[in-house]
């Protein structure tokens, strides 16, 4: 075997072993040599060299000594979770929403900008400048929640909020703009993560997360894991058919979507009189007394009941969880909206409601992470290639456009 394959092997053998010991310290928090060299299935003189160095890079810490069984007290380490600063991008309601935090979920900073539908990835870059000049230290790496479909080679589709796309992936604008490595994902494959690891799921078991807002999405949590289908488009419930209608070839919105998202709700509100105002149009109808708004609203609860139908009948998940804008349901609208989902089901399901809000994104990034800590590990020599979906970072990251690249930071909300 010659010296640079030998090398290389062993680089890429110690660049699992911090992976490993990231993992184990992520998952089951503080614990000394011993119970980490038992978790990762590795020597304790093996991982000498990769525990020094996450302790050189602030990632791990020695926390004090754990109990005696008998000898001198084990020394525990720590993953310090503030070590790790997450720029995560997401896109919401028309804006490009970018963050900072860590993965003790502290946000550090935000920015918020306007998205410009005729340049999305300007939009983006213009965000992530805004970000960088308003926190006080750098990003470790990045995330970007997109709408739509997220191949697993990064590829966007079927995301008309972000207006007319380029050849370009997204991520890819990410990756050069900030300079860090970058993965992107699904936006409710995130919302499922965050709930599996913190709110409405934590408890385990396998679960369907239906989202209603902007559009009707979904995602599917089987054996711990969002699974994404061969493409990447499970989950795409808002293109289900609906009363005889089916999605046209090449359409971004389906039927189901079409009729009863949020904007299609409100259309419907204004028809009937129903005018919001400052209110959520689902508060509207549930406090109108007009036997049309709550002709209304029992429509929408139907029609959102009808994917948890379809959920429950192909994958048989224990729990459904109800998402997005689905929250702002009332008590009663949300036992009547359970109430339709027992109904029509074959088999018995839970039904409960999403709990950390715009929190859930925060969660499932970070949960993400977990899954690839190469991704803000030390950088190695011998460091493998990133898998599909991610992207590296340029040594000289450039932006879209010298509008993108002169943008003025914006100030922290």
């Amino acid at each position: 075997m010659s010296t640079t394959t030998s090398t290389a092997m062993n680089g890429a053998q110690g660049l699992r072993r911090l992976e490993s010991v990231v993992s184990a310290l992520l998952e089951h928090g503080t614990m000394s040599r011993t119970e980490l060299a038992e978790i990762t299935g590795c020597s304790q003189s093996s991982m000498t060299g990769s525990i020094r160095t996450l302790i050189r890079s602030g990632h791990v810490r020695e926390t004090g000594r754990g109990r005696s069984t008998g000898g001198r007290r084990r020394t525990l380490l720590e993953f310090d979770r503030r070590s790790v600063l997450l720029m995560l991008l997401s896109v919401d309601a028309g804006h490009v929403v970018a963050r900072q935090v860590d993965l003790a979920a502290t946000v550090h900073a935000q920015v918020r900008r306007r998205l410009d539908p005729r340049e999305p990835l300007s939009s983006v870059a213009n965000a992530i400048t805004a970000l960088q000049g308003v926190s006080e230290s750098p990003s470790s790496c990045a995330v970007i929640s997109l709408p739509g479909v997220v191949s697993a080679e990064g590829d966007v589709s079927l995301a008309p909020a972000l207006g007319d796309l380029t050849a370009r992936r997204v991520q890819d604008v990410v990756a050069e703009t900030s300079g860090l490595h970058t993965f992107a994902e699904n936006d409710v494959n995130l919302l499922a993560l965050g709930e599996s690891m913190e709110g409405a799921a934590k408890d385990g078991g396998d679960f369907g997360l239906i989202y209603i807002g902007d559009g009707i999405g979904g995602a599917l949590v089987l054996d711990g894991n969002v699974r994404r289908g061969a493409t990447g488009s499970a989950g795409e419930i808002g293109f289900l058919p609906w009363k005889g209608a089916v999605a046209e070839r090449n359409s971004a919105i389906g039927p189901l979507e079409a009729d009863w998202s949020v904007p299609a709700l409100c259309a419907k509100a204004e028809k009937i009189g129903i005018d919001a105002g400052d209110q959520h149009v689902i508060t509207a109808l549930e406090q109108s007394a007009t036997a049309e708004a709550q002709q209304l609203l029992e429509d929408a609860l139907a029609a959102w009941a009808y994917p948890a139908f379809v959920l429950t009948c192909v994958v048989n998940p224990g729990r459904i969880v109800f998402a997005g804008d689905a929250s702002v349901l009332c008590p009663q609208s949300r036992e009547r909206l359970t109430a339709h989902v027992l109904d029509g089901c074959p088999s018995p399901v839970e039904i409960c409601f999403a709990e950390l809000g715009e929190g859930a994104i925060v969660s499932g990034a970070i949960a993400h992470l977990h899954g690839a800590p190469w991704i803000f590990l030390p950088v190695t020599d011998h460091r493998s290639e990133p898998p599909e979906g991610s992207s590296r970072a340029t040594d000289s990251p450039s932006a879209l456009s010298e509008d993108g690249a002169t943008d003025q930071p914006l100030p922290t909300i």
